[in-house]
């Protein structure tokens, strides 16, 4: 039989053979480069499907989460996260993805294989199939720990009184306002350290702060026991928030204060004045509430006379 040569009406020619040859050449290294990049990229580069289970996982997932590639497709983010984070974070990536639409920035809590907690930074775009339907999203994650350890620094800082560490006026105010609008009817109590300023000027201005922090730990441990809120808004001046259904006395506050504070050969002892009001109800504002707490205090202490009565030092002990 004899073999029949090419049809040359069928056959490419020389030329655009060695062309396809070429670009199929050129697409390879394209996709190698592409792949390179991928896998060296500091970002985690991941797809997930419409149910929310990663099908692709690039390499950077072993440095954020501890886990090979191969371990973290077929699970979804959720898996990796602590149960309070997975509940929050899927209710507002439910809600995401029923409006099919991109998301960035989002912040969550994972923990590694090896147990460590990491925060992430997650961003993502939807991919749609050919009529239109979801088939999942596209994103990256990137490691935000420090970042976000040294913020969370600096949020504690601004919010926090530098001597006691108590919450100071700014987040006072947030916390009351915060009980406000969700209709709790707090109580703020008030009090002001009687006689302070003897303290000072007997023994100086460093035994009057080791005082005020004394006071700080004694109130910070009585709100953690009783479930109060404990703030310095300054001076010697400190607040106590009492919640609905919480019941603190004035005598027992007024026992925990009094109570002797030793330094070096001295034994200080203060005592205070208080003022207490009552949130009216959701129509109350910080302001007003903290004015009447205020109108109180001072009401109590020009009822008490000239304060200062009830400080004193004594020496050895």
């Amino acid at each position: 039989m004899k073999t029949l040569p090419p049809n040359p009406s069928t056959a490419p020619p020389p030329e655009t053979a060695a062309e396809d040859s070429f670009a199929a050449e050129a697409m390879q290294r394209e996709l190698a480069r592409l792949r390179e990049m991928l896998e060296q990229n500091s970002d985690w580069i991941w797809e997930v499907d419409a149910q929310g289970r990663y099908t692709y996982a690039s390499r950077q997932c072993v440095a954020l989460l501890g886990r090979e590639p191969e371990e973290v497709v077929g699970c979804t983010p959720f898996d990796f996260m602590p149960p309070d984070e997975a509940e929050r974070i899927g209710r507002i990536f439910a809600a995401i993805a029923a409006e099919r639409r991109p998301f960035a920035q989002l912040l969550n809590r994972n923990l590694r294989k090896d147990g460590r907690l990491v925060v992430l930074e997650t961003s993502g775009v939807p991919l749609f199939g050919p009529e239109g339907e979801l088939r999942g999203y596209r994103g990256i994650d990137r490691d935000v720990t420090e970042r976000e350890a040294e913020n969370e620094r600096l949020r504690h800082i601004a919010r926090h009184d530098d001597l006691t560490g108590l919450p100071n006026r700014m987040y006072l105010r947030e916390h009351l306002a915060g009980r406000l609008s969700i209709g709790r009817r707090p109580e703020v109590l008030c009090l002001d350290l009687d006689g302070f300023k003897p303290v000072n000027d007997r023994l100086g201005h460093a035994a009057g702060d080791l005082v005020l922090t004394e006071i700080g730990r004694r109130l910070a441990e009585l709100a953690m026991l009783q479930g109060l809120f404990a703030a310095r808004p300054g001076g010697d001046e400190f607040v106590l928030i009492v919640p609905d259904g919480a019941t603190v006395s004035i005598e027992t506050v007024r026992a925990v204060i009094a109570a002797p504070i030793a330094i070096a050969a001295e034994t200080v002892r203060v005592c205070a004045s208080f003022g207490a009001a009552q949130a009216a109800g959701p129509e109350d504002t910080v302001d007003a509430l903290l004015a009447r707490a205020d109108r109180a205090l001072y009401a109590s202490k020009a009822l008490a006379g000239k304060g200062g009565e009830g400080a004193g030092v004594s020496g050895g002990g």
